[in-house]
């Protein structure tokens, strides 16, 4: 065996991760010296200088004290987290960035491409930035005040990108971390397989860390919260908006996380269900939210008809016991509407009453000169079925003009 397949038998065999090898060099000034001291505070110790550097290191447990001619022993866990170019000393500590158009699959043509190398939370923040700069950044009007809301959520992102670095097998030191942007997904692929124990089907119930000398220092600098939270953080943060859940392939050579940019619901609801990024509310608690947000109120007939795998009498309950939704009427007549305090948290402004959806599409029929219901329910982001109503009851209220069959009709301006 040669190379890395030689690293990794040693490495299965002796225990010993990659980020405890010793650098076969250690020079101070390559080191960022500000990070180190930053750190070394938000643990109540002195800031480091640079003639006390390898002393700081080992104070934050990625070098050891004795053995070694310099009088210590830098590991490749520093040079991950605080070397200006890791690369100097481990050749894969770098990320590879391309967007590419399409979505496969083949690799389709790339339109844009970059190298990332450095402290690993600075290679985070840069990679956002190359990510926010080739997707999509929608604006939503939140109350008075137009806002940018990037298309992939930045800290779902990031929990991606740290837990591709953080985990990622050292050892492999040809191999690089890839972030490939596509017009549906960002594929983040880190090398090396899972670690210990942990399988895709468990990876959210069980945890395991490759690399805890890292996981330390993060946790310290703040990156990271809890071990183990990441992936668990991730999955709620795409779900506050109803996003395609991260999708996690595994294989003996990598991990890749997808996030995908399909949602359930319009822009808008994604912006209103920021208000409610709490763990106890459901995937379903959520669609049945945005649906009381829409119409008003929601009896549980008309529950089940958009939502036919869930159990709605279980899903109403939760939701009315949660303070989410009240119930008004009984039996057969019951019927349930959106709780003082979630309108009170989301505004008054963010239900979307009758009136102002019919508003909406009176304005874009006299900005077309005409709308199809299909047209009209996807500027709504609304079930046809809804949409039909509004329609026709402005065509009664002879605000706008009907023409055609049920399946063809069109609404035109009145004259």
């Amino acid at each position: 065996m040669r190379g890395d397949a030689l690293v990794r038998f040693v490495m299965a065999r002796t225990e010993h991760p990659a980020e405890e090898i010793v650098l076969a060099k250690f020079n101070p000034g390559d080191f960022d010296l500000k990070m180190i001291s930053d750190t070394l505070r938000a643990e109540g110790k002195r800031p480091a200088r640079l003639s006390t550097l390898g002393r700081a290191l080992i104070d934050l447990g990625v070098a050891i004290p004795k053995g070694y001619p310099q009088g210590i022993g830098v590991m490749q866990a520093a040079a991950v987290l605080f070397a200006k170019d890791p690369t100097q000393y481990i050749g894969g500590a770098r990320v590879q960035l391309v967007r590419r158009n399409g979505v496969g699959p083949g690799p389709g043509p790339a339109i844009a491409r970059n190298e990332i190398c450095g402290p690993l939370i600075t290679v985070v923040d840069q990679c956002l930035d190359f990510i926010a700069n080739h997707s999509q950044q929608h604006e939503a009007v939140t109350g008075l005040f137009r806002e940018s809301i990037p298309e992939y959520p930045v800290e779902a992102l990031r929990e991606a990108l740290v837990n591709a670095l953080a985990h990622r097998d050292y050892g492999l030191v040809g191999s690089t971390v890839d972030v490939t942007i596509w017009d549906d997904r960002v594929e983040v692929k880190s090398p090396g397989s899972l670690p210990g124990h942990i399988t895709v089907d468990n990876l959210r119930d069980d945890h395991f860390s490759r690399n805890r000398r890292i996981m330390r220092v993060l946790r310290t600098m703040g990156v990271v919260e809890e071990f183990g939270e990441g992936i668990d953080r991730m999955i709620q943060i795409m779900e506050s908006r109803l996003l395609a859940p991260p999708k996690f392939d595994a294989s003996a050579d990598s991990v890749t996380v997808t996030l995908n940019n399909h949602s359930q619901v319009s822009l808008d609801d994604q912006v209103w269900l920021r208000h409610f990024v709490d763990n106890r509310i459901t995937l379903g608690e959520r669609r049945a939210l945005v649906v009381v947000r829409h119409e008003g109120w929601v009896a549980p007939r008309r529950l089940r008809q958009l939502m036919p795998d869930a159990d709605v009498s279980s899903l109403l309950a939760e939701a009315t016991k949660k303070g989410l939704l009240v119930r008004e009427g009984t039996r057969g007549g019951s019927r349930y509407v959106l709780s003082r305090e979630i309108v009170l948290r989301a505004g008054s402004e963010g239900i979307l009453t009758s009136g102002r959806r019919q508003q909406s599409l009176l304005d874009e029929i006299n900005r077309l000169g005409s709308i199809s219901t299909a047209e009209a329910a996807n500027l709504l982001g609304e079930d046809s079925r809804v949409v039909r109503k509004l329609l026709n009851e402005l065509a009664q209220d002879g605000l706008v003009r009907a023409e055609g069959q049920t399946r063809g009709r069109r609404y035109f301006p009145v004259d």
